[in-house]
């Protein structure tokens, strides 16, 4: 048998043993660091369920000490638990898969320090995404807005809605057409709340010159205290009502302002049922709105027989 033949394969058994061995020594250490991986995965798993429900229960009763109303403990707790959730999966992932990797045998020191340097390189090359994150940390942090709230994001030309999602990377906003905005953190500069703590219903009503002005708010007055006395908004109205006076004037009418304090939320509705009660008020005390009018002045043509006496005395003339 020739040389080459031999020698291949006594290169194939040898390798063939050491793969043999390789494979033993790996199905040894599977079985060896088994039970490890499976307490470490269950370890993880139950760390996760039950910082879930103390971290909840741990913001509520610091919510509660603050003496935060009911809503703003609701909101609140959904807004913090699902940041801090979020943070704590991430890091309990993280040190479950570096405790499987090292009970496999696998050396971790090395994938430390590349994953030290891929973070600095992502971050120099993600630094919107540095951006947002620390901008989300600090509008949870400064309390700014949280799930549940209506905001303005910079200023009337900006992204509007229901926060539906806060993270520590975006907010997502739900606008009054249903369309879903998602808005990065380190993109907002000016946020306008419409639903901090209280909210207030300003309303302007329009007022003709030709209407008594003390009928006309005395009217508005009797309507405002019926309006407090009803069960249905009663919930809704912090403070009693108040009508501020004539706001302005313009050619055709005076405007008179009325604003009423309600809790968060609460305005929009509070501020339609009022319009529709002004307007039966009104039209029970026989005051009118201003409208545009159009006025026609008619001459009364001369009749025939002037125009024959003017034709005669032409005629006449001549």
């Amino acid at each position: 048998m020739p040389r080459w033949i031999l020698e291949a394969a006594a290169n194939t058994t040898t390798v063939t043993g050491a793969l043999a061995d390789r494979a033993v020594t790996l199905g040894d250490r599977l079985l060896t660091a088994f039970p490890a991986v499976l307490i470490t995965i269950l370890l993880s798993w139950i760390t996760l369920r039950l910082l879930r429900g103390v971290l909840r229960q741990a913001i509520r009763r610091i919510l509660e000490r603050r003496g935060e109303a009911p809503r703003e403990i609701a909101v609140r707790l959904n807004t913090l638990a699902s940041v801090i959730e979020s943070a704590t999966r991430i890091a309990v992932v993280v040190i479950a898969a570096m405790t499987i990797l090292s009970a496999l045998g696998v050396p971790i020191g090395p994938l430390l320090a590349s994953a030290g340097v891929a973070g600095l390189a992502i971050g120099l090359g993600a630094q919107s995404l540095i951006r947002d994150v620390i901008g989300g940390f600090f509008i949870v942090l400064e309390d700014q807005y949280h799930v549940g709230d209506v905001i303005q994001v910079n200023g009337a030309g900006g992204p509007s809605g229901l926060v539906e999602q806060l993270t520590l990377r975006y907010t997502a906003l739900r606008g009054l057409d249903g369309s879903y905005t998602i808005v990065p953190n380190g993109d907002i500069r000016a946020v306008t709340n419409l639903t901090k703590d209280w909210a207030r219903s300003v309303i302007d009503i329009d007022i003709a010159y030709e209407e008594d002005m003390n009928k006309a708010i005395s009217v508005l007055k009797d309507m405002l205290a019926e309006f407090e006395r009803d069960p249905a908004f009663a919930d809704a109205i912090l403070e009693p009502g108040e009508i501020l006076g004539v706001e302005a004037l313009s050619a055709t009418h005076a405007t008179v302002r009325l604003m009423i304090k309600t809790r968060p939320m609460e305005q929009w509705r509070v501020a339609r049922a009022l319009r529709q009660r002004i307007k039966a008020a009104f039209d029970r005390a026989g005051i009118t709105v201003p409208y545009p009018r159009s006025v026609v002045t008619v001459q009364a043509a001369e009749p025939p027989a002037a125009h024959a006496d003017q034709r005669e005395s032409v005629e006449r003339r001549e």
